[in-house]
């Protein structure tokens, strides 16, 4: 606010104010001998003593409020300071790392050891069947048997064995090295039915070829590590052929895997030819033969009652 002088002395009353932030000058009277400039100059400065006096409470009123947020502010941030510091430390005692000063990530060598906890957790639980026998949909009665015998049947647990029998099922659902070589095919085919058709004709040929005509339960058992040992060679010899992997470490470990089957099937092989070398297998028949006759006669001998006796082995 102020006077200006103009015009032969005449003064003039203006104010000074910003429209759109650019500074305004806004006349408001002169100064005549009926006093109405001196009148609106007091009414004017009356004005702006009350708009500075609200210009400041207004200040003042934006200062507490900023001073009361900052306040909570910085009472949070040092709240978490503390939190954080005794969490990271925590983090820090059980061996956890900031990755690039990002993520928590777990150090390589306790997560190892958390993975071999976790499995022996997983082994001693209660173990779950390797192989899950199910009957024929049509085959009713044996379809509600095995479901009560597995929900805990006592009489339906011992009435499974006579079904077995009556069924013809024994070799089928009993015969766990015949499971196992199927599992073995199964995997190596990966899943391609006709793939796995024509290794279980390759395999049953080689089986056949090699257990002869009269073939004994141990033959059949070292013949059964050979088809075994044969399948998991040649499915390892496949992988490293056609797909061999692109990282060198496993592809080395592609190699050494393929190394301890190819010991195991090389050992079975002759595993196999020892046991026909000391004619095992001839005296596994007699002993068929003769253990045979004995119950056949009801005229049971101790010296052939037991095979162990014959083959030297202690009978306790």
């Amino acid at each position: 606010m102020g006077w200006e002088v103009r015009h032969g002395g005449r003064r003039y009353l203006y104010r000074n104010r910003r429209v759109k932030g650019k500074p305004v000058k806004e006349y408001l009277g002169a100064d005549d001998r009926f006093g109405t400039g001196v009148l609106l100059a007091h009414q004017l400065e009356r004005l702006q003593k009350h708009a500075a006096k609200l210009r400041g409470l207004s200040r003042e009123a934006g200062a507490a409020f900023r001073d009361r947020i900052d306040g909570l502010l910085d009472a949070t941030e040092a709240t978490n300071a503390d939190i954080r510091t005794l969490a990271d430390g925590t983090l820090y005692a059980l061996g956890y790392h900031k990755h690039n000063r990002g993520e928590w990530r777990m150090r390589r060598e306790l997560m190892h050891l958390k993975n071999a906890i976790e499995k022996l957790k997983e082994n001693t639980a209660e173990p779950k069947p390797l192989v899950r026998y199910e009957a024929p949909a049509s085959d009713t009665e044996a379809v509600e048997l095995f479901a009560r015998a597995r929900a805990g049947d006592a009489e339906a647990k011992k009435r499974v064995g006579a079904l077995l029998r009556e069924r013809q099922w024994v070799d089928s659902f009993g015969n766990l090295g015949r499971q196992a070589t199927r599992q073995l095919i199964r995997r190596a085919s990966g899943g391609d039915p006709v793939w796995e058709a024509g290794i279980i004709e390759k395999v049953s040929a080689m089986r056949a070829e090699l257990l002869g005509t009269t073939p004994t339960v141990l033959e059949e058992l070292l013949v059964r590590r050979v088809i075994n040992g044969w399948i998991a060679t040649h499915t390892l010899e496949l992988e490293l052929t056609v797909r061999p992997p692109v990282n060198a470490k496993e592809c080395e470990y592609l190699d050494r895997a393929l190394g301890r089957a190819q010991k195991r099937f090389a050992e079975a092989v002759r595993e196999l030819a020892r046991v026909r070398r000391l004619r095992a297998p001839a005296i596994l028949a007699q002993l068929n033969v003769a253990t045979t006759q004995t119950v056949v006669n009801h005229a049971p001998d101790a010296r052939v009652s037991d095979p162990r006796s014959i083959l030297g082995l202690s009978t306790r």
